[in-house]
């Protein structure tokens, strides 16, 4: 039986020590190196959520050719929040060299999300649930 399943995500760097340490800063993820014999490669460390990665597939926005506007221009990585705000994981962002592209927006009943580029250009998307709503 054919089976595809997500396993991770990975960041292009040039700089990898300084995008870890922006992603240490912003959600004290740690990162270790992998010794191997390819370019430098450093594995983040996020939390375990305890579920699996899933997907989704978002319509881009036609009027918008900046992208910049859109809830999603380009693949991105979604990051849940539990526990702060996102508005003050934005302003950790936006103090060590992110680029907040988009405030924290309500999603219909379900929560509100919010998008930024970090240092290297990477889009990542932050989200958290209301209350009450299915994460």
């Amino acid at each position: 039986m054919r089976r595809a399943t997500l396993s991770f995500f990975e960041l292009p760097a040039a700089d990898p020590e300084r995008l870890a340490a922006f992603y240490a800063a912003v959600f004290d993820w740690a990162a270790v190196e992998v010794p191997w014999n390819g370019p430098r490669y450093l594995r983040l460390l996020p939390p375990d959520s305890g579920e699996p990665p899933g997907g989704g597939i978002l319509e881009r926005d036609p009027d918008d050719a900046s992208g910049e506007g859109s809830l999603v221009d380009r693949l991105t990585v979604m990051i849940r929040i539990e526990g702060e705000s996102l508005e003050s994981a934005l302003d950790r962002v936006a103090a060590n060299g992110g680029r907040v592209l988009l405030a924290p927006t309500a999603i219909g009943e379900f929560g509100l999300f919010a998008r930024f580029l970090d240092p290297e250009g990477n889009s990542l998307g932050l989200w958290t649930a209301r209350p009450g709503a299915d994460a």
